[in-house]
């Protein structure tokens, strides 16, 4: 599937999930454009450019040169575990800044410019905790939880103007950011493995992958909804 000279921006394409989805439409002909506070591993082919989504100026400012825009796909994320009784107010802030204020900024900064497309796509990416939480995601869970409600709204407010919303929802993704919580003793690797029926995390590349597959023409009727990519953990019954 080649797509015909289209204009993507993945925020967090820097690293995870975010790159690899960048790199996917790549490799599939899309002209590509990365948003992350970093840019120094940026996948080849993308235009990055640093951006802090957290920061509506900024955000609004970096949007400001799209003319065009034919799909949006927000990664950007970040994770902060702590008892919710004891979890700071700057981890807190810090979360729901980025995944889910920071999202919202983008989609309603890129707007125009997924007008202007005349079919545009938001694709924002969820997560599983969003639905089966779990101790010490306080801040984590409402921010996922948060995205899910968002692209329903999105969904139903930008419909009329050609653009679509659809959520994806990844489970244990083997990330930088996971490996450095199973490296820290944050996240036990045997304990993950026994919830995911599939027996393994996902790899960033099979995640973006299905990104890359709903933007295409299989999906066009598509909007509003989740797509859960989390090897069965779900089904499973477990946190």
């Amino acid at each position: 599937m080649k797509y015909p000279i289209r204009r993507v921006l993945v925020t967090g394409a820097a690293s995870g999930i975010g790159r690899a989805v960048a790199a996917a439409f790549v490799a599939e002909g899309a002209q590509v454009l990365g948003w992350d506070l970093s840019t120094d591993d940026a996948a080849q082919g993308v235009a990055m450019h640093a951006v802090d989504i957290r920061d509506r100026a900024s955000v609004q400012a970096a949007a400001a040169s799209l003319e065009r825009l034919d799909v949006l796909v927000n990664c950007a994320g970040i994770a902060r575990r702590g008892h919710a009784a004891q979890l700071s107010e700057a981890d807190w802030r810090a979360v729901i800044d980025t995944n889910l204020s920071g999202t919202f900024f983008c989609c309603q900064a890129a707007f125009a410019a997924l007008a202007a497309s005349g079919d545009g796509l938001i694709i924002n990416l969820a997560s599983f905790v969003a639905q089966r939480s779990g101790p010490g995601r306080a801040s984590y869970a409402a921010s996922k939880a948060g995205v899910l409600a968002l692209t329903e709204v999105l969904a139903l407010d930008f419909a009329e103007h050609g653009i679509r919303a659809l959520a994806v929802s990844p489970g244990y993704t083997r990330t930088a950011m996971v490996e450095r919580a199973l490296a820290a003793g944050r996240l036990d690797e045997q304990r993950l493995l026994a919830k995911i029926p599939l027996g393994r995390l996902a790899r960033p590349e099979e995640i973006a992958g299905a990104i890359v597959a709903l933007a295409g023409p299989a999906f066009k009727y598509a909007n509003g909804s989740d797509f859960v990519l989390d090897g069965g953990t779900m089904a499973n019954g477990v946190e």
